[in-house]
């Protein structure tokens, strides 16, 4: 790592490197302006006012900061988007039924088209969608607003262009002059035209991720004809381009700024790397590792890397990158199986096997397209129809006779739920599209096109969907009643019930017998594992062939994101038949915890593998995985857990997070915070700092299975 890098990376963890804001006066006529030509006047207004980031390092430009009064600034963070704003008051983080809460949307712009095509590639959009939408009036407004700020994104960065040209003129440091040219030169043709180098393609990235700074995307797909081009014709050494990544690195991190409470915490930037080509091979190649290497050099919270697996990708990859992956301080990196995500995406959404291998991670673990948003933005509470059952169907479930009378009542009431989310799935969505977007939409695919803000549904490619608490606890809880009343018969249902309405006081003998032999998920049990798939199906079928407002396909997943939405549903639900008391925490993601994994790591990551045989849990699916850290010092044993992981993906694992930390080094950090400041884990689908989560997303950490 250069001097120059260390250099930034240290003012970037101890300032706040963005450029201060310059407040603008506007024209209280905008007022008389239709809404989306009004944001988008004044947006434009804004940028251009503001100062070029310009120091004695930098060698790419365009960081600008959004401290502007409404008028709704990118899509990622819904800044001065009224609608939203005023629905996070009163959705966000609150629990609606005990089975729902508004929740983030992440995306991921599609810098493919922008490096290769340039904004002239957007003018021409624009101008095909004006006539194919000749007569509406509303779909006028807004592409002429997407004019508007098309045209003032060239014109910042004509901007930026002659702040360095100014600077060069002044310049007595022939390096640095040489510097600031090519940098004036680059603003000059990027994003306008297409980029001509590597280094044009990276300032291109760098310059559009400040109108909509989320997920980067397939970095290694976009930039790397550019970088063998360059790298074949000498006008770049991989060296000096792992140089040019880092800057691109930095600043991506200081766009959340040390100032701010999310600085710690990985998800605010996750791009994706390898997975299948067009052509059914492998694409992870020397330019993905170089990406790989630019990130494990640098002491930044972000970026974050997900490797798409595949069943071509070589194993000495997949070692690599869990050799990354383990000494990794700051746990950027995670894995996910282009296997199952193939066949959710080609299946449930609909997409052709060459548009669904373009997928991206975003956020926390959500998949997304280039240039679309994952539609999701609610998090729900897989378990009550457990509750549903037990309590308000008492009466019913008394009079089972088998299993099977009993799983039809329960399958009913998770339809009930199921129904009731998509109910608030739509009912958000409707919400958001009540905003207008103008300032990100020409970083997506379908806002130009279709003539409407992509908070309305607009992007092509698209998908939405839920993530859901409580996945395992719905699963053991129907396998305790299935194993304890029918099969074994160490209970009735009606001494079940009343033991539950105790909150299992009235037979702590029950209880124990159910923690000590259950036959839990995360077993490799057929029992638990069989019910798994079941439930999963019905789900599917409850789902099968349609689509939500947005017209999206509807995928589910188990992340929950920087808010503890585990302990807030557990804290509401009753006691429950897989032992649970009421009020307990749930887990997060796919998995088990507790020690009811009792056969160790193998069996876990066979049952989380066969879990959904129809891809409808090909969402923001995580399974957390928490090894022992002084086995995974060991080279020996670390080669077997590559090859157990790769086993697990054959055989159809989703997604796989690690943590390498003993337990009594988490309870010890919880006790003695000042000594444990540096210990970054793996919560859901991010990293942070464990001495700085809140209490539930650490005793949910702790209660994670140590795998030895």
């Amino acid at each position: 790592m250069s001097e120059r890098i260390t250099k930034m990376i240290a003012e970037m963890n101890q300032h706040d490197l963005l450029p201060k804001s310059v407040p603008v006066e506007y024209d209280p006529m905008d007022l008389a302006l239709p809404e989306a030509i009004k944001n988008a006047k004044r947006i434009i207004e804004y940028i251009l006012a503001q100062p070029v980031y310009l120091t004695e390092e930098n060698r790419f430009t365009g960081m600008l900061r959004y401290d502007i009064a409404n008028t709704p600034a990118d899509i990622f963070s819904r800044a001065h988007h009224s609608t939203i704003q005023e629905a996070l008051g009163h959705f966000y983080n609150k629990y609606r039924e005990n089975l729902v809460t508004f929740e983030w949307q992440h995306s991921a712009p599609n810098y493919d088209r922008i490096i290769h095509q340039g904004m002239d590639e957007r003018f021409e959009a624009i101008r095909i969608s004006q006539e194919k939408w000749a007569g509406d009036e509303d779909k006028q407004n807004f592409l002429k607003a997407m004019q508007i700020v098309c045209e003032g994104v060239v014109a910042w960065s004509e901007k930026c262009a002659k702040a360095h040209e100014d600077a060069a003129a002044v310049c007595e440091d022939p390096v640095r002059k040489a510097e600031l040219l090519k940098l004036a030169a680059a603003c000059h043709n990027v994003p306008a035209h297409p980029a001509k180098s590597f280094y044009e393609g990276l300032q291109c990235l760098i310059f559009c991720f400040h109108f909509l700074p989320d997920s980067i995307g397939t970095m290694d797909r976009f930039l790397q004809d550019l970088y063998f081009q360059d790298i074949e014709s000498g006008a770049i050494t991989r060296d000096e381009a792992k140089d040019l990544i880092q800057e691109v690195f930095v600043q991506i991190c200081n766009r959340t700024p040390v100032t701010d409470y999310r600085y710690d915490r990985t998800a605010e930037c996750h791009f994706a790397i390898g997975g299948y080509t067009k052509d059914g091979e492998d694409g992870f190649t020397d330019f993905s590792r170089l990406i790989v290497e630019s990130l494990m050099e640098i002491d930044t919270r972000r970026p974050s890397i997900s490797l798409r697996w595949t069943k071509k990708t070589p194993f000495e990859v997949l070692k690599y990158m869990l050799n990354c992956e383990r000494h990794d301080v700051n746990k950027r990196i995670a894995f996910c199986n282009d296997e199952p995500r193939l066949k959710g995406f080609m299946d449930i959404i609909g997409l052709p096997f060459e548009e669904a291998i373009k997928y991206t991670m975003v956020g926390c673990n959500e998949p997304s397209f280039p240039g679309a948003i994952w539609y999701g933005g609610l998090t729900a509470n897989m378990a009550r129809p457990v509750t549903d059952v037990m309590f308000g169907r008492k009466d019913d479930i008394v009079k089972c006779e088998n299993f099977e009378e009993f799983y039809a009542i329960f399958k009913e009431e998770l339809v009930k739920d199921f129904e009731r989310m998509l109910y608030y799935h739509n009912l958000f969505n409707d919400m958001r599209a009540k905003d207008i977007n103008v300032l990100s939409c020409f970083l997506l695919d379908g806002p130009i096109e279709n003539g409407v803000s992509a908070t309305a549904g607009s992007c092509t490619n698209k998908m939405g969907g839920a993530n859901l608490m409580g996945q395992t606890c719905l699963i053991d809880s129907v396998a305790m009643v299935k194993q304890f009343v029918f099969d074994e018969k160490k209970t009735t249902m009606e001494h079940l019930i009343e033991v539950l309405e105790s909150n299992w006081e009235l037979d702590e003998e029950l209880h124990a017998e159910i923690l000590n032999n259950g036959r839990f998920f995360g077993n490799h049990d057929e029992l638990s594992d069989g019910l798994s798939r079941r439930i999963t199906t019905d789900i599917y079928k409850i789902f099968e062939g349609r689509k939500n407002k947005f017209g999206c396909g509807i995928l589910f997943g188990t992340l929950a994101g920087y808010n503890p939405h585990f302990a807030e549903y557990g804290k509401r639900t009753l006691a429950t038949p897989d032992g649970r008391y009421a009020g307990d925490t749930f887990m997060v993601g796919t998995g088990q915890c507790n020690g009811k994994d009792r056969k160790g790591i193998l069996p876990l990551l066979q049952s989380v593998a066969q879990i959904d045989p129809t891809g409808i849990f090909n969402g923001p699916v995580v399974c957390n995985v928490l090894i022992d850290a002084s086995l995974m010092k060991n080279d020996e044993y670390f080669d077997k857990v590559c090859e157990m992981i790769e086993t697990y993906f054959k055989l159809g694992g989703i997604q796989l997070q690690l943590n390498y930390v003993t337990k009594e080094e988490l309870m010890e950090a919880k006790q003695l915070p000042e000594k444990y400041k540096s210990l970054k884990v793996r919560v859901s689908g991010y990293s942070a700092t464990f001495v700085n989560l809140p209490e539930g997303i650490q005793n949910e950490i702790v209660e994670r299975t140590v795998q030895h």
